[in-house]
């Protein structure tokens, strides 16, 4: 009866070498993981795009940095509509003095 055990505790004892082995290897690559990635950040950052891709990729960032998003837009048209409005409630304020003030003056 020994012999089955036997066998048994050296198939689990195998599986766990293994599993240590593997365990082991990802160890290992998970401590290369920051070295590699600051490897390829560099790599991106030195190597120039195609040149067909340089005026394209100015472009976007033009685009990115000087152009307004929506809700900035929509702001300034509010406030554009409330200074037009502003400038007529005024307009009209000062038509109507006018006119009274003729209205008095010829009595």
């Amino acid at each position: 009866m020994s012999s089955p055990t036997l066998l048994q505790e050296e198939l689990e004892l195998q599986h766990c070498e293994q599993e240590a082995l593997r365990l082991a290897k990802e160890l290992e690559a998970a401590r290369e993981l920051p070295q590699r990635i600051a490897r390829e950040k560099l790599d991106r950052d030195n190597t120039m795009p195609p040149l067909d891709r340089v005026s394209e990729i100015s472009r976007i960032k033009r685009y990115e940095e000087d152009v307004a998003t929506r809700a900035a837009v929509t702001n300034v048209l509010k406030a554009q509509t409330r200074s037009v409005l502003l400038l007529l409630t005024l307009t009209a304020a000062a038509a109507a003095l006018i006119a009274w003030g003729l209205r008095l003056m010829h009595g």
